[in-house]
């Protein structure tokens, strides 16, 4: 174990870059998990610690001194240090290195029935709580569009609860592709938005392989990936709001897809 005093150490430099820049992970091929929860988690989920950075408090809890015994290389760091590197107000005091994830997988690779896509989505927080949500509902896979929020930006990992090391996610390039892809695997597709054909979606059966599609918080989903999917759906609403945040909307679809596999 090394000890780094100083911030301007080249490591604490490239762990705080690895935090805040989604091309910087993305060149290097790393991101950083903060906390003990999402390091476990990791760590549990088959991951290899490449380093590992704690505090000497966070160091004398039994958790921590496992994380830090399967790291590669392992630094002790002041909380000065900890506080410059963490991406919360309140650090706890231990951090791992990872590679990420190969997100790129071959889309006939995928195995399961039930799919939630997402399409140029923008809010980190949706896209953590829509992973989170599809995991605890045994969602077999999510497929988001490359321009969605990086799923290791610090933000995402949280909202995720770890879920990110557990179900399966794919960047996709082309959506629309994508999408009349799974259609000739015989996954029936349906956008969540409002045109002429949609129907409610507590009328839909969700029996054999099936997708939903959830798009942009504030211009919904394209016209042409809408004429990509089998059906429209929309969610029955009493009330007088016009819509709903897309992570809730997509929990919805969740349920109704899941229900009758529960």
């Amino acid at each position: 174990m090394v000890e780094i005093t100083s911030k301007e150490n080249k490591y604490i430099k490239n762990c705080v870059k690895l935090v805040n820049s989604k091309k910087y992970r993305r060149q290097t091929g790393l991101f950083v998990a903060e906390g003990l929860r999402l390091c476990q988690d990791a760590l549990k989920s088959g991951k290899k610690a490449v380093q590992v950075f704690a505090t000497a408090e966070a160091g004398q809890k039994e958790q921590v001194q496992e994380i830090m015994a399967q790291g590669e290389e392992v630094f002790l760091i002041s909380n000065s240090i900890a506080e410059k590197i963490s991406d919360t107000q309140t650090p706890q005091g231990v951090f791992c290195v990872f590679k990420m994830l190969d997100n790129h997988s071959l889309l006939d690779t995928i195995k399961g029935n039930r799919f939630v896509l997402l399409s140029s989505l923008q809010d980190p927080g949706n896209i953590g709580t829509i992973i989170r949500t599809s995991e605890a509902f045994a969602i077999d896979a999510i497929i988001m569009s490359a321009d969605c929020p990086d799923i290791y930006a610090p933000k995402v990992l949280r909202a995720t609860m770890g879920g990110v090391f557990r179900i399966p996610i794919i960047t996709v390039e082309s959506m629309a592709q994508t999408i009349m892809q799974l259609q000739e695997n015989k996954v029936a597709v349906y956008a969540a938005a409002l045109s002429p054909k949609s129907v409610p979606i507590t009328q839909v059966p969700f029996q054999g392989k099936t997708a939903v599609v959830i798009g942009n918080e504030g211009n919904g989903l394209a016209p042409e990936i809408i004429n990509c999917c089998t059906n429209s759906v929309v969610i029955p609403m009493a009330g007088n709001a016009e819509s709903l945040n897309a992570a809730t909307a997509a929990s919805i679809a969740i349920w109704e897809m899941s229900k009758n596999q529960m």
